[in-house]
């Protein structure tokens, strides 16, 4: 049977839409635990943030709560904690919408949208967004609806409608210039270059996610930063030009680290885990797709999983299931957890042509 090269695990590119609704200009009891809130979720501490919104929010009545369980939600979005994460957004939607609090719904939807899609359902992840599109443009909040916009264009990426998608991220770029958004840029010249990338067009990729990285850099969005080296490394590796391929994800994954992007931390030890598997360097490839595996299946993420299990069967091909077995108990993988990966495998092995 020949020998099946998965594709890269894909790294999602677009921010969320926080809501800060006045909160800098509340009274001192809700403003001062916000303040120290809002400089920890710059910092990308994200813990100590969501612990005085908490504070905030015991604090507050009103619309101020609104933006508060938003800012929670995005926190923990960011963390992997999907299920806390919409809780807190849908509670924001609620009152919201009890509050006649327009602009506070549109984003609280559009942030619900964007975990829809990452855990896969995309159906019902367009409802929200184009519902949350529609808000935000009948109240001219454009900066939410290119934000809104991107993440549509996400949903026809991951449906395979290339030219579609285009269309929503070139929108929403032009959005992001007309008001002056950097990071907005950033984000959609990230989305174009993957589009060029997922068409081949490797020179065009390459123009907007080293384009995109500048920005990111001016504006020291880490995020991005991380988002656009591990993209640019995907290039590489579908390039043949493995060690460079490397050099670039490792550098994206120390950022994801640093900022605690659970998803972003995921793609790029998945991709790693690729790219030494490329290079036939299976002891250390296993280790690496089974650590992705690990937080992709706990984020419950639709993409990335097949592709880590894709090459960790290949590394079983090449070193043989007890060395694997091995690596995964060296790498503190426990009992469960190897045997649901070893099930997973023999699923992927089932379904192979």
């Amino acid at each position: 049977m020949p020998e099946i090269r998965p594709g890269a695990v894909r790294r999602r590119e677009g921010r969320m839409a926080p809501y800060l609704d006045g909160l800098f200009e509340s009274e001192p009891a809700v403003r001062e635990p916000f303040e120290r809130g809002f400089a920890e979720m710059n910092g990308c501490n994200w813990d100590e943030a969501i612990v005085h919104f908490q504070t905030a929010m015991a604090r507050v009545q009103g619309a101020g709560r609104v933006a508060l369980l938003n800012l929670i939600g995005v926190c923990r979005h960011t963390q992997g904690r999907m299920a806390d994460a919409l809780r807190s957004l849908a509670e924001s939607a609620r009152l919201a919408e009890l509050l006649g609090d327009s602009q506070g719904k549109s984003r609280a939807l559009g942030n619900i949208g964007i975990i829809c899609c990452d855990n896969g359902m995309l159906g019902r992840a367009l409802d929200y967004l184009e519902g949350a599109l529609e808000i935000a443009r009948d109240h001219g909040d454009q900066w939410a609806a290119s934000i809104h916009l991107g993440h549509i264009g996400g949903i026809h990426h991951d449906r395979g409608d290339l030219d579609r998608a285009l269309e929503c991220y070139n929108e929403a770029l032009a959005m992001a210039r007309e008001i002056g958004d950097q990071w907005g840029v950033a984000t959609h010249l990230c989305n174009v270059g993957s589009i060029y990338h997922d068409r081949g067009e490797f020179r065009k990729a390459l123009q907007h996610h080293q384009e995109a990285l500048a920005i990111a850099r001016e504006t020291g969005d880490r995020r991005a930063i991380a988002n656009n080296l591990g993209n640019i490394g995907s290039i590489c590796r579908d390039r043949g030009r493995l060690d460079e391929a490397l050099k670039y994800v490792n550098e994206a994954l120390a950022i994801a680290r640093e900022v605690g992007h659970q998803l972003g931390v995921a793609a790029d030890l998945g991709n790693i885990g690729l790219i030494l598997a490329d290079k036939k360097d299976d002891e250390q490839a296993a280790p690496k797709l089974a650590e992705a595996l690990t937080i992709l299946l706990a984020t419950g993420a639709a993409d990335g999983p097949r592709q880590a299990l894709t090459g960790l069967a290949g590394c079983e091909d090449r070193l043989g299931r007890r060395r694997l077995e091995e690596l995964l108990k060296q790498a503190g993988r426990d009992e469960a957890v190897i045997t649901d990966v070893l099930a997973r495998i023999d699923h992927v092995r089932q379904r192979r042509p």
